[in-house]
């Protein structure tokens, strides 16, 4: 999807993004929202950015998305992550990876396999050797869905600044 037709979308994107993670076990506050609505057109800027839309009805209307671009240094997510992997785990995983920053699907559409297709056709013909990603450290479906797909626990037990909720961080070697 072009950014262009990104853009078009960017309010039904955060509006799913409000619906996903206001709920438990997620709860993120407002202004982690207005947080998520104010990176996406930074984030649209990255190097190798893609996006992938997931459209049901009639007329279609966007009822999950999932993007990613090229992890960098002097990106936010990266230097943080960086700083709390030892250094041989953050030179090979961060270095040349591509960094699945969200797959989110609205919660009347979970359950049918949209965020599988999601997470395979973003990944599919990457040019990077490696991915890489954050992901709430509970017991959430997204778990299941990483791990069938080979992604690995890198590190537990992270905070984001700012933020009260444990993380973790996968890889994945596709």
């Amino acid at each position: 999807m072009s950014k262009r037709q990104v853009k078009v979308l960017l309010t039904q994107i955060v509006t799913i993004y409000r619906n996903v993670y206001t709920l438990p076990p997620y709860r993120k506050p407002q202004a982690e929202i207005i947080d998520f609505e104010n990176s996406l057109p930074i984030h649209l800027e990255r190097e190798a950015f893609r996006f992938i839309g997931a459209f049901e009805g009639n007329p279609e209307e966007l009822v999950g998305f999932a993007y990613g671009y090229t992890s960098q240094a002097g990106q936010w997510w990266y230097d943080h992550v960086r700083s709390e992997l030892p250094e041989a785990t953050a030179s090979h995983w961060l270095e040349n990876a591509f960094q699945l920053a969200e797959i989110s699907v609205n919660p009347e559409f979970q359950g049918r396999g949209i965020g599988s297709r999601l997470h395979d056709q973003l990944l599919r013909r990457i040019r990077h050797p490696r991915a890489i990603l954050s992901t709430l450290q509970a017991d959430i479906v997204a778990h299941h869905l990483y791990r069938s797909r080979g992604w690995v626990v890198l590190r537990e037990n992270l905070f984001f600044p700012g933020v009260e909720r444990r993380y973790q961080i996968m890889g994945l070697e596709p």
